[in-house]
């Protein structure tokens, strides 16, 4: 499980570090994570954050008190990646032996 510590940030630097870390988690297929707050004002505004948040699916309040864990939406968009078949120009070949 990935976390982020929002300790020591003022508010609008923890949300705009709030909203890089849930786009990466999102980017990286994270399923969850955790957000420390504090019991602050952070703690306060989380929610709201999580709910604007597009990447978001759920926020929960985690055993302890001062943290979140937020569950992110699965991104459909990643493809996976398969090895490819190099593509052979057998044109020049026909060209000097002929077609058979």
């Amino acid at each position: 499980m990935n976390e982020l510590d929002l300790h020591g940030y003022k508010v609008h630097d923890a949300w705009k570090e709030f909203t890089k870390h849930i786009a990466e988690c999102f980017n990286t297929n994270i399923k969850h994570t955790t957000i420390i707050t504090g019991h602050g004002k952070m703690s306060e505004e989380i929610m709201g954050w999580a709910e604007a948040n597009q990447y978001c699916k759920s926020i929960n309040r985690s055993h302890n008190t001062g943290a979140f864990i937020i569950y992110i939406r699965k991104n459909k968009s990643t493809k996976k990646v398969t090895a490819e078949k190099p593509k052979v120009d057998l044109s020049p070949l026909l060209r000097k032996f002929g077609s058979f």
